[in-house]
């Protein structure tokens, strides 16, 4: 099977482009950015099973080039712009382009060369207030999207969704939590930086973190996993369902603390201390707390053989993460820092 992975450069994608090459699949990964040498040392390996294309999902030119001669194959449309208020207040419209013109673009590619299934790969996000109001939220909770990203991936899921049903395609959209995990870095298109990709960067500058006095409640996905979910709703049967939330579904114990103390452990001159009265942190986080995703991607994963994250024993230990794609500012990194750093009791 060939899976054709949009965005695949990103966060996201190139977790999930690996997954797919262990699993002896072939990739097309498709990305308006060049990968990084840490990325392109990773992949070598996996030679002719995995092809590069770099272009523009908007450019109906270049999703010829990507889909000619790949006919049936699975598509996870991963490319987006993960936007910051600032550049939502900068450049509203080319956002919008990238999110909503670009997913109807791989549809459209997809659907003229008979694309077996698309994936795609949304966010939690666009539930907006439920996650700060509600003890928890299922895939058919109310969606209040606030951001101009959060709209515009909630408007993405029901073109998707209206798309699917005009066009008999099959199209299904999962919704991530707030995802931690190897190959995070500054594409370009990610805007947000996630606070324990912060925090490495700290350890491997041997500088001093300053955390904010309180962890924010998140129950965070381990990016391994966000892979292998996507994984599961690509070889799927038949998927019930249009939108599949994909989270741990669990609350972590103060995940940040413990992660700073197996960073401090293994990083000479890395320190960390909550930030005193007039002192300012130096590490942020996202937003503010959010209420659990529950889902119904278990049964999807235990079909296709795969790991769920909610529930499963080896979550506990997923703070282990390597930096095998490393920044700009972590020259020189072994493909594996440190060892598993133990573990993290969760409540529920």
């Amino acid at each position: 099977m060939t899976t054709v992975v949009t965005g695949g450069a990103g966060f996201v994608g190139m977790n999930l482009v690996e997954a797919l090459l262990k699993r002896g699949e072939d990739v097309v990964l498709c990305d308006g950015g060049a990968l990084p040498p840490a990325a392109e040392r990773a992949l070598k390996p996996y030679g002719k099973a995995l092809s590069v294309l770099r272009g523009n999902v908007l450019d109906p030119q270049f999703l010829q080039k990507v889909f000619s001669g790949r006919r049936h194959a699975n598509v996870a449309h991963c490319a987006a712009v993960t936007s910051s208020p600032q550049r939502e207040a900068r450049e509203p419209a080319a956002i919008m382009e990238v999110n909503l013109n670009g997913t109807v673009r791989v549809l459209e590619a997809a659907r003229q060369h008979g694309a077996r299934r698309v994936v795609y790969v949304g966010s939690s996000s666009l539930f907006g207030e439920s996650l700060f109001r509600l003890k928890s939220v299922h895939e058919e909770s109310p969606v209040f999207p606030e951001t101009v990203y959060a709209i515009t991936k909630h408007a993405a899921e029901r073109l998707c969704g209206r798309l699917r049903e005009l066009w008999q395609i099959d199209v299904a959209c999962v919704r991530l939590g707030t995802v931690i995990g190897p190959w995070e870095r500054n594409t370009g298109a990610r805007d947000r930086y996630g606070t324990h990709s912060q925090l490495v960067d700290l350890a491997v500058r041997g500088e001093t973190a300053i955390l904010t006095p309180r962890e924010i409640r998140r129950d965070w996905l381990y990016a391994k996993d966000a892979a292998a979910g996507i994984i599961a709703l690509l070889e799927a049967k038949s998927p019930q369902h249009l939108t599949y939330n994909l989270s741990s579904g669990v609350e972590w114990e103060t995940p940040v603390m413990k992660w700073c103390a197996a960073l401090e452990a293994a990083f000479a001159g890395f320190h960390y201390h909550v930030a005193a009265a007039g002192e300012t942190p130096n590490v942020s986080y996202t937003d503010q707390d959010r209420c659990l995703l529950r889902n119904r991607t278990r049964e999807l994963c235990n079909n296709a053989g795969l790991n769920h994250p909610q529930g499963n024993a080896s979550w506990q230990t997923r703070f282990d993460w390597d930096l095998s794609a490393p920044t700009s500012s972590r020259p020189g990194l072994p493909s594996r820092i440190f060892p598993r750093c133990g573990r993290v009791r969760m409540s529920s």
